[in-house]
Formats: C-alpha cells, structure tokens, sequence
C-alpha cells in the first residue's frame, strides 16, 4: 500500500476532479492520482481543505497527522470497518490467557531473534568491532522465552535483551555521531532522534494496516491494555524496529545525515530539521 508523506510547509492540500493537488504560494507543485493513495500523511504546517478530507473519506484514505519534528498527533479516519466478527474473535482471543501468553511470547522471540540477527549482520562488515557479550546475553535472554508465565515477565525479558542490544548498536554508529542509549521524549542525540522518527513512522503504518483489516488496534497482547494505548499496534512494532534500526545506521554511517540537518532545542531535545 502506498503511503503518502506531505511536508512541504506551507503548502496546501485540494481536490480537482480523481486527484490530489498540492499547492504553495499560488502555484501547483504536485499532482496526485487518488488511485495511488492508500494513507495520508500530513507533517507540520500543511493545509487540507474540507473537499479534499472529504474525497479521502469516501475512499477509505486515513489521514495522519505528525509534528515537523515527528511527533505523532492523531489521526482522521473513515467509518470503523463492518468486520465486526473479527474483532468480536480478536476480543475472544484476548480473554484466552494460554493463546495470549503464548502470541505474546511469539513477539518477544521474534523481536530478540530479529534484533540479533541485525547485530550479527553488521559486526560480520566491521570484524574489529566486538559484540558477543552482547549477542550471547540475548541469547540466554532467549531461552527464559518459554518458561516466562506472564506479560510482565516477558516485558522483562524483552527490556533486558534491549539494553544489551542497544549497547551493541552503540559500536556500530560512526562518523561524528554518537550512540550511549535508548532516549525518547525526547530524544537526546541525532541517532535516537532517527529512531524515534522512524519507530513513529513504522507504528502509524501498523496501525493503519490493522485498521484497515478490521482488527481493534486497541486491544494487544503483550503489551497491556491502557486508556488510549493502541496496544495492537505496538505489539505489531516490536518485530520490526530493526528495520528502522538499519536504515538509521547507513543514513549515518554513510554520511548521508550529518549534524548541521538535526536541531538541538533549550530542553536538551534533538530533532530533524524538516527538510
């Protein structure tokens, strides 16, 4: 599925006839065919009238809504979806302790699996850098998988083997950056700062998707339930932050992001510039 990211500030978002049109100071700057939207994506100071919200709508197009700097603000969003067995199935699920303790160690598998495997990967690029302290504590997190008996025991688990990780990733991170650890809200640093921008960017086509499908992304299984926590959704997150975790490592080690495009705010928060 297509998403579409609009972040040219101070342009503004229209319809004409089956396309999309951006507009800045007067003048078109881009067309785009309805037919190749799927999600909408607007970041910081971008316009969009009532026709176009409209025409979105009765598309089933979601409209999402982020900061310049990446924060997530919400989202617009057609009609629930009519599948509502499906999500009367997923509830059912839920109330089953043997299958949701057993989902959620699923993901906690596949995350330290997934994030080992990333480690690995790189070290075997740059042999003078040593991480099997660090791959061998993940793997002996792995193995307590099995015997965990709850959620909260998983989320141990899973905190444990990201602290060993994060170390890990640390030694990989060259040029002028530095990486000590894992910070958010806010960010402390370029590299988390690219983390953070992209696990937002990862959990709002998650949750998009789940939505689309008809599940409740409320309703998780190992993360706990909470007051406006879409739970499903950062289960869904978890398996794939290495992902992000990769492709912020060549946009740094490769110099193709350098210290001069971060901005570095009074309350010790680091951001992208928005360009």
């Amino acid at each position: 599925m297509a998403t579409v990211y609009l972040d040219e500030q101070g342009s503004e978002l229209k319809k004409k006839g089956e396309l999309l049109i951006v507009e800045k100071d007067g003048s078109v700057i881009s067309e785009l065919p309805l037919a190749q939207v799927d999600r909408l994506v607007i970041v910081g100071n971008v316009q969009i009238t009532t026709q176009a919200l409209a025409m979105l709508f009765d598309n089933e197009i979601p409209v999402s809504f982020m900061t310049s700097y990446g924060n997530y603000r919400g989202r617009l969003k057609p009609p629930t979806h009519k599948n509502v067995m499906l999500r009367l199935k997923q509830y059912e699920r839920y109330n089953d302790h043997a299958f949701r303790l057993g989902h959620a160690k699923k993901i906690v598998a596949a995350k330290l699996k997934n994030g080992k495997t990333f480690l690995q990967k790189h070290s075997r690029n740059n042999p003078e850098i040593g991480i099997s302290d660090e791959t061998s504590a993940i793997d002996a997190l792995m193995k307590k998988i099995e015997n965990a008996g709850s959620a909260g025991e998983l989320m141990g688990i899973e905190g444990a083997a990201a602290r060993e990780y994060f170390k890990a990733f640390g030694r990989l991170v060259k040029n002028e950056f530095r990486f000590e650890k894992r910070t958010k809200r806010p960010p402390t640093d370029p590299v988390n700062a690219l983390l953070s921008f992209g696990y937002t960017m990862l959990f709002n086509e998650l949750y998009t998707a789940l939505e689309a499908l008809g599940f409740d992304p409320y309703l998780g299984f190992l993360h706990a339930v909470d007051y406006s926590r879409p739970s499903l959704a950062v289960d869904m997150v978890e398996e794939f932050r290495y992902l992000i975790d990769g492709l912020a490592l060549m946009l740094i080690n490769k110099g193709m992001l350098e210290t001069p495009d971060f901005v570095f705010r009074d309350d010790g928060g680091v951001y992208l510039r928005p360009a």
